[in-house]
């Protein structure tokens, strides 16, 4: 059996994340999106994946080769971002089987989810993931019977017409009828409203057949799925899998640590004295924590991550290679690789009025529903001392933050940002004699 995983997109709206780096490489506790996706097709038995690529396509296919180099992966250049429709019918001629697994591959899906939808495949069943709603509009609503089997997707219906449903979440079990399907629909022209060839319209035209049984593959307990489509969406992601972690500690811990809950430590860290940590956490290989620093929960450190004397870190995803030695509080933040945090910089998360914290999206300001969120940093950031970041503030790949600056503002990539200040000198008043 055969995957395709659509893995074309730019992801703007994670910007400045997805500057240097593609969506589905964004890495949630050390593993990126796709090969969290792989690995878990693989597990259920899924030999071939089909993954359409587009935006820095090069590292895509770098790093999934060298992350699997025996399995059979083909890579499939998509042109034009034209759709999710079009995306698949450029994987037509790789596909075999009667049946096939499609998936997007900037979603994190818990394991029962891709478990349900092969299974449905190998039973010549229509399939399609789906998650129960409060705010239809924002998604696709799966329209199901009174067995609870699908028969329609609506694009974004209004909450008057629908109050609750079952969002789709890209994850389906399809038979390859569909390849013709989405060929008349660009013959003639069929576009949404956005202007793209969509695989829901065409699962419409399968549904509506009844050629095959159909199955919705609903989220239980303990399930997840997360449509990593803000830079706050790895935040919420990143706890709730350090919530499902359990404890393991491979690295070496200094006498003078003091640990609480569920750690986990790879090989190759280093936790030196006075470090206190309060668990789910995950510190990756070759890190090296303190001394004498606090780790607050939620917490991710990457690999050859640096946390130094007397910072704080809390509810944080740290990029690869990046460090905060002195000084520094880092609070409901994602930081890039390759970053350094002069001496007390510190991250602002919350507002003094206490509202949510908005945030710059593609040009528009946009609520992100969170009371605490601190700053969103991409690679190659550098920051002076003393530098403070306030809430919601997006800093740009390879931007430079001069000491003692105030940033209240996003900051583009590739350029300084510093503050400037006036001096008065005045001699000292001597006592009248």
């Amino acid at each position: 059996m055969k995957a395709i995983l659509l893995a074309a997109g730019e992801g703007l709206r994670l910007s400045p994340l997805t500057e240097k780096t593609p969506k589905p490489l964004l890495k949630i506790l050390g593993e990126t999106i796709l090969e969290r996706t792989i690995n878990n097709l693989s597990k259920c038995g899924v030999e071939g994946f089909i993954i359409i690529t587009n935006y820095k396509e090069e590292k895509i296919k770098e790093y999934i080769q060298n992350r699997f180099p025996s399995f059979d992966i083909v890579f499939v250049h998509q042109p034009e971002i034209k759709g999710t429709g079009n995306a698949f019918l450029l994987a037509k001629n790789h596909i075999q089987d009667d049946f096939f697994i499609g998936v997007n591959g900037d979603c994190i899906y818990s394991f029962p989810l891709i478990e349900q939808t092969v299974e449905a495949a190998r039973k010549n069943t229509v399939s399609i993931g789906g998650k129960l709603v409060t705010d239809p509009e924002n998604y696709g609503i799966i329209l199901i019977d009174e067995d609870s089997s699908p028969y329609e997707i609506k694009e974004k219906p209004s909450r008057t017409e629908i109050k609750e449903g079952y969002a789709n979440i890209g994850l389906y079990s399809v038979s390859k009828d569909i390849f013709p399907v989405l060929e008349r629909m660009e013959e003639k022209g069929e576009v949404s409203s956005r202007g793209e060839y969509e695989l829901p319209t065409a699962l419409n035209k399968i549904l509506s057949e009844k050629k095959y049984p159909v199955n919705l593959v609903t989220l239980c307990e303990n399930d997840y799925w997360f449509d990593i489509g803000r830079p706050w969406s790895l935040l919420e992601a990143n706890k709730a899998l350090l919530n499902l972690c359990s404890d393991e500690r491979k690295g070496d811990i200094e006498e003078g640590t003091h640990i609480e809950g569920p750690v986990i430590i790879k090989k190759g860290a280093i936790i030196k004295s006075g470090v206190y940590i309060e668990g789910p956490v995950f510190i990756d290989e070759d890190a090296v924590i303190g001394p004498n620093c606090y780790i607050r929960k939620y917490t991710y450190l990457g690999k050859k991550s640096r946390i130094g004397n007397a910072c704080e870190v809390k509810n944080s995803i740290i990029g690869d290679n990046t460090h905060a030695a002195h000084l520094s509080y880092i609070g409901d933040t994602i930081i890039g690789e390759n970053c350094n945090f002069g001496a007390g910089t510190k991250t602002a998360n919350l507002r003094l009025d206490k509202n949510t914290v908005p945030v710059n999206i593609k040009g528009k300001r946009e609520d992100s529903g969170r009371r605490k969120l601190g700053a969103i940093v991409g690679d190659n950031v550098e920051t002076g001392i003393g530098a403070l970041i306030m809430p919601g503030v997006k800093i740009g790949c390879g931007a430079w933050i001069g000491s003692g600056t105030i940033v209240n503002e996003d900051v583009p990539s590739e350029s300084i940002y510093f503050g400037t200040q006036s001096y008065t000198l005045k001699r000292k008043k001597t006592n009248a004699s």
